[in-house]
């Protein structure tokens, strides 16, 4: 293993100014002067010669990279093959993520179009801890090289956008009463999008597809904030690396169930995402679900899908559990299905593909009645302790809430759902959000005399159900559920409604 600092050494600008939107700089290296910037004793000369840089299997070469600029969020380009490639913000190999392939922008499905034209790109690498001007970029052989871009992304003038989280409403002109309601979606303004480069084209949705976005460490985004700039950046990265004229997704779910508006146009949009789209709405799990990181979709992100699907099937009446004609793809093909059974690419990945019956169950048992649901609102709890109601927050579950300061005297609520039979319940919660919020919340379930606790992050996603877990309940109203008001002073936590579905 051999380490190198590399000097910049073409840069091209893609974006004028920070004012203007993300300032996108792409600094390139040809295979030639990567190794001429290696020292010498690394080679092999008998396996290096010409443009190339070349890799034996198992060489590994561990490259230091200058940003031209503070960024946020990087990518890499490359022509050739490459065994592997790993990246950090952070000095040090244990810091080291997989920066794989991201298959949605691959020449082969897309053509050879835009700055990347027929170079490979990868997934982006973003920093949850301020800008950096520094990446460390390790290359496993076997490899031949030709040519190496980073590709740095600034979001906006002062870094990442910190909307604040919105109340999840329905969309203009419908009501619980006109189908299966679309859930709350984050919509463009939240991330601060830029305006598309083109004007909208409309395909009536006959299929869902599901997708996931290759960015390893958009999985391990930590809020609100940092999902909301992620999704900013593949919008960058999308338009300024294939030249494309807007994000290609429509929808896109992160780690924490938040569904964030993509593609500009509203209801059928065609998007770019399979090399098909006419007929299809992609969704994009943020985060890299297949070998060698092997992320797993949690119940929030899952959940997320299942009710945007369930909207959408509504609305259109596409039978989620069946197939049929795609126009874009010219064939039959299942109504709920992955990029790769369209495409040759591993999207998304093994093991949210293997999500994709459960997917379809779950939608169908949301649109056939899934199973018997209760809502029961903060008048419906039982309170010890101090707490004070509130009608503030217009993303609060029914006309008001209650809410308790942390720190003071113990307070606690809870609710005693009356169950008709025992059976496997998912259990959600609903608060409004807010800055002054217990960002660790306790909530808990007694269970057989047995507490069953989590904490939730109240100053985040609020206005929506939030999934706290599925668990077997016994019949009858002997199971309390709540939460309490632990934690430091100078909080508040939240107690508005809980809802529970049988599966």
């Amino acid at each position: 293993m051999i380490c190198a600092t590399l000097a910049l050494f073409a840069t091209t600008c893609l974006q004028g100014t920070p004012s203007q939107g993300p300032l996108i700089r792409r600094s390139t290296w040809s295979g030639d002067q990567l190794a001429r910037m290696v020292p010498e004793a690394f080679w092999d000369r008998a396996h290096h010669a010409g443009a190339d840089l070349l890799l034996q299997p198992g060489q590994v070469l561990r490259l230091r990279l200058p940003t031209p600029f503070p960024c946020r969020s990087a990518g890499i380009w490359w022509e050739g093959t490459v065994g592997g490639w790993r990246a950090s913000w952070e000095a040090g190999e244990d810091t080291l993520v997989p920066l794989p392939v991201a298959s949605d922008l691959a020449p082969e499905l897309h053509g050879a179009r835009g700055p990347a034209a027929a170079a490979k790109v990868s997934g982006l690498l973003h920093s949850y801890r301020g800008i950096r001007d520094v990446i460390y970029l390790e290359i496993t052989g076997p490899a031949v090289l030709s040519s190496l871009s980073l590709v740095t992304i600034a979001i906006g003038p002062g870094g990442a956008p910190h909307p604040p989280p919105q109340p999840a409403l329905l969309p203009s002109g419908s009501s619980p009463s006109a189908g299966y309601p679309k859930p709350g979606v984050e919509s463009r303004s939240t991330w601060a999008a830029d305006p598309p480069a083109c004007n909208p084209g409309y395909c009536t949705v006959t299929h869902l597809a599901v997708h996931h976005t290759a960015g390893a460490n958009e999985f391990l985004s930590p809020g609100y904030a940092q999902c909301a700039a992620n999704v900013k950046a593949i919008q960058s990265y999308h338009m300024y690396s294939r030249g494309w004229c807007d994000i290609g997704y429509q929808y896109l779910v992160c780690v924490h169930g938040r569904i964030w508006e993509g593609r500009a146009g509203g209801d059928d949009v065609i998007g770019a995402h399979d090399s098909h789209n006419c007929g299809s709405m992609a969704t994009a799990f943020m985060g890299y679900f297949h070998s060698p990181y092997s992320q797993r979709p949690n119940s929030a992100m899952l959940g997320a899908m299942a009710e945007l699907g369930a909207w959408k099937c509504d609305q259109r009446g596409v039978d989620p559990l069946g197939s049929s004609w795609y126009a874009g793809f010219g064939g039959l093909m299942d109504n709920l299905y992955g990029h790769r059974d369209v495409g040759s690419t591993s999207c998304p990945g093994d093991l949210l593909f293997a999500e994709l019956p459960g997917l379809r169950a779950a939608i169908d048992g949301l649109l056939s009645g899934g199973g018997w649901t209760l809502v029961l609102d903060n008048p419906q709890a039982n309170f010890s302790g101090n707490w004070t109601t509130g009608t503030s927050s217009i993303d609060k579950y029914g006309p008001d809430y209650r809410w308790a300061s942390t720190g003071a005297t113990p307070s606690r609520a809870w609710w005693t759902p009356s169950l008709p039979q025992a059976g496997r319940y998912e259990i959600s919660m609903w608060w409004p959000a807010g800055s002054n919020r217990n960002p660790d919340a306790r909530v808990g379930l007694l269970l057989n005399g047995r507490l069953h606790s989590t904490t939730v992050d109240q100053r985040i996603q609020g206005g929506r159900w939030n999934l706290l877990g599925t668990a077997w309940l016994p019949a009858g109203s002997g199971t309390p559920i709540g939460l309490s008001n632990e934690g430091p002073t100078g909080t508040v936590v939240i107690a508005d409604a809980i809802r529970l579905i049988r599966r």
